[in-house]
């Protein structure tokens, strides 16, 4: 049908409609007021609407412009035309809408109009619309390309200023341990100098491998391998704990320390683990950041819930070189430092508070900030907590665990590295034990089966080794069919440290997991429980 047809009977519109039907795009026009009746569309505005025939657009349409647009958008549309008249009356006005063909498809359309008067029809709009949807999914195809191709080059920034500040900063602590090792080795004869050397050998090893665990931690929580392991222990003694590790630093820099823990008694359910984490970064940072000055430690209960659950408070607070307004903004992002180490002097990777926060919202907790610049930080942490209703004591060590056995046990040691056997040998003997080595799995299989049952009283198992791993010969020695091989203790000493690799020591019928570089004193306190229980 041709469009001139629909024009209203009485509208002069002849040479308007000839025009209108040459037009490359959609043409209508409809009155300003009242049911904003449509008086014209040509032919294109029909095909735009997937339409026929008039009946069918009059039909699909109600033939008004507000049937014309899709109803999520008709306010906002209005509003545009008549801001649009009241502000530029004489140009065109402008908006970009959806409609609803026939076939049930979603259209964009870019609508061009103006407000005319007439003599016959009063003020009417005449409008000029393209189907602008392919030309939409084009832009915004292309704006998602270029913010990809954007967050792909922030994220190269962010990583090249990544690798330059942990370059720095693990070079750093290298640099101490090689210069120091330099100087242990040509003053090997001079006791004072070389306990110096030691000491600070030490200091930088300590550093490197919390810059270390940091990296893996930030790793494992991205992935979504942290799980929270909560068991009952006394809240106030995993403060008092995690605080203990400070007191040599605080000490050191004699600074103040104000203690008020003020906690009910009784258990909570709680991870340690991850607790010490939290509260050990807020105190590292403390420390490393006051100069001088002190330090106050505060925890509270602020209530208890019928469902049994108790909401605690921990405060650090001291009174270092603070942060800038703008910085407490961003400092739980991974990898935020206000300054560089290589500027302050400060060593860090920026992940601490970034672990703190993520590791909070694991365990349902919270953490808030206030500071300022030159005169100090303090952070409040809040985490719920279940409360134990039976007595349970926490699982620990005994102290007597770590005193050396009185008889020589024997210990099989599996390392496939020189340099590390030398070191566990070197540790396992000086401590009481007698020691036997191999560097592979197959040969400690074969050890344990020639030797007669009870033979060795415990196996300190590496995992990453060439023939057979750690994994497989601990599942080869329960196989063997021996009295004793289902009851010997297997320890893994391996440098895989995270959750899950501790947890496939397990299923491979290990009995603990001791992750390298290890705590001596952790490492043969553990060892004398496992031969005590087994005797």
């Amino acid at each position: 049908m041709n469009g001139a047809t629909a024009a209203k009977e009485g509208v002069a519109l002849a040479l308007v409609t000839e025009l209108a039907e040459r037009t490359p795009g959609g043409f209508f026009i409809y009155q300003a007021y009242g049911e904003e009746k449509i008086l014209y569309a040509n032919d294109m505005v029909l095909d735009i609407f997937g339409c026929e025939t008039w009946e069918e657009f009059q039909k699909l349409t109600g033939n008004t412009f507000p049937g014309m647009v899709h109803p999520d958008d008709l306010d906002a549309v209005q509003a545009s035309i008549a801001r649009q008249i009241t502000e530029h009356r004489y140009n065109l006005d402008l908006v970009e809408y959806r409609i609803k063909r026939k076939d049930g498809q979603i259209r964009w359309i870019d609508d061009s109009g103006r407000l005319v008067h007439t003599e016959d029809n009063g003020d009417v709009f005449y409008v000029l619309i393209w189907d602008i949807t392919e030309k939409r999914r084009e832009t915004a195809k292309q704006l998602k390309t270029q913010l990809a191709l954007e967050r792909e080059k922030e994220l190269n920034a962010q990583k090249s200023a990544f690798l330059f500040n942990i370059s720095h900063d693990i070079r750093t602590p290298m640099n101490a341990i090689m210069g120091f090792t330099s100087l242990a080795k040509r003053h090997r004869h001079e006791p004072e100098l070389l306990r110096d050397y030691l000491d600070r050998i030490d200091e930088s090893s300590h550093y490197l491998l919390a810059l270390i665990d940091d990296l893996l931690e930030m790793s494992e929580i991205d992935c979504g391998q942290v799980v929270i392991n909560p068991e009952a222990c006394l809240l106030e003694q995993e403060i008092e704990r995690t605080l203990e590790m400070f007191l040599p630093q605080i000490e050191e820099k004699r600074l103040a320390l104000e203690k008020d823990i003020d906690l009910p008694p009784g258990e909570v359910y709680l991870d340690p683990l991850r607790f010490r984490r939290i509260l050990g970064n807020l105190l590292n940072n403390a420390v490393k950041f006051t100069p001088q000055g002190k330090i106050t430690l505060k925890a509270r209960q602020k209530s208890v819930s019928a469902s049994g659950y108790g909401r605690y408070a921990i405060t650090v607070t001291d009174t270092g070189i603070g942060m800038s307004e703008e910085f407490l903004g961003r400092m739980y992002e991974a990898f935020e430092r206000e300054v560089t180490s290589t500027k302050t002097g400060y060593l860090g990777t920026g992940l601490g508070l970034t672990i703190i926060r993520r590791l909070l919202d694991l365990m349902g907790g919270s953490i808030q900030a206030e500071s300022v610049k030159g005169k100090g930080s303090s952070f409040t942490v809040e985490i719920p907590l279940r409360l134990v209703v039976k007595d349970k004591k926490p699982l620990s060590l005994s102290p007597e665990a770590s005193k050396q056995p009185t008889t020589a046990s024997r210990i099989l040691l599996v390392e496939d590295i020189e340099v590390n056997r030398m070191l566990a040998e070197a540790i396992l003997q000086e401590a009481g034990f007698a020691v036997e080595s191999v560097v592979d799995g197959c040969d400690a299989v074969e050890a344990v089966r020639k030797r007669p049952p009870g033979y060795y009283d415990l196996v300190l198992m590496d995992i990453q080794m060439p023939v057979m791993n750690g994994y497989e010969a601990t599942r080869a020695i329960r196989a063997l069919k021996r009295p004793d091989t289902d009851r010997l203790p297997i320890i893994a000493l391996s440098a895989n440290a995270l959750p899950q690799d501790r947890a496939k020591s397990m299923e491979s019928g290990m009995n603990n997991h001791v992750a390298k570089p290890f705590d001596i004193a952790h490492l043969i306190a553990t060892i004398n429980n496992y031969i005590a229980e087994n005797k």
